[in-house]
């Protein structure tokens, strides 16, 4: 996942175009919307390969299109997944490709309906750990996953304990195999892999702490190296997140 903020605390300009969400099942994207699609993630990445776009997209189960009018100005993907961790099955929310316009950063159009999304997850299995499991080459995701979520490793608060760890490990493996350094929990690729241009999101220098927690964990995400994470779905992040996003609003 990408794109979701300039910055955590910053406030929406009240003069610009407000966005929307629409949900919709993959099989539903038509041939205009992901050319769309494309063409928006194409503008942000570097080395951005077509067929792997594709690719990720069709393994997806669901996409958030966002609209301002008729023009695409953003997009995500999820998908749901089970595994079984130390004897415990767990339902995690993958996210893949996200990609908002820089025009439009600081509006909640997106969270809104991740929040929704992991709602209904949660509700469909209420007796099961639900996690949002997530990939970030850029900061930004990674603050999407702190500033917003109550439980979520690697945090730079506290030590990643084992059941998490190797929750993380198993998702990632799952997915990417021997990509995965399972010690520092980051994906590296072999072959050229996308990395968000280099005017996109520059993350060296920044003072937050949460970002250079980020980059000591991920020092190679210029590159397109992924840290892996994980936030856990529970009644105190169905209470805290609303409430976060609200005061984003006021």
């Amino acid at each position: 996942m990408g794109l979701p903020d300039r910055r955590a605390d910053r406030t929406t300009d009240p003069l610009q175009p407000a966005i929307r969400a629409t949900t919709l099942h993959v099989s539903a994207v038509d041939e205009g919307q992901r050319q769309a699609m494309w063409e928006i993630f194409d503008r942000f990445y570097a080395d951005a390969d077509r067929a792997r776009f594709e690719a990720d997209l069709n393994e997806k189960e669901h996409v958030f299109l966002l609209h301002t009018g008729d023009l695409l100005c953003g997009f995500s993907t999820v998908c749901v997944d089970r595994v079984r961790v130390q004897g415990r099955s767990v339902i995690s929310i993958f996210s893949g490709d996200t990609v908002i316009d820089p025009d439009y950063h600081g509006q909640t159009a997106l969270q809104w309906a991740f929040f929704k999304y992991i709602v209904a997850t949660k509700l469909r299995h209420p007796h099961r750990m639900v996690v949002w499991f997530l990939i970030s080459k850029g900061y930004k995701t990674y603050l999407l996953l702190s500033r917003n979520f109550v439980t979520f490793f690697p945090d730079r608060r506290r030590a990643t304990p084992s059941w998490a760890k190797e929750l993380i490990q198993t998702l990632a493996q799952r997915r990417y195999g021997g990509a995965l350094d399972p010690d520092r929990l980051v994906l590296r690729f072999d072959s050229e892999h996308e990395h968000l241009r280099e005017d996109v999101a520059p993350a060296e220098g920044e003072p937050d702490p949460d970002i250079r927690f980020f980059v000591r964990c991920n020092p190679g995400h210029a590159r397109g190296d992924e840290l892996c994470c994980i936030g856990v779905v529970n009644s105190r992040l169905l209470l805290a997140y609303p409430l976060k996003l609200l005061r984003r609003r006021a």
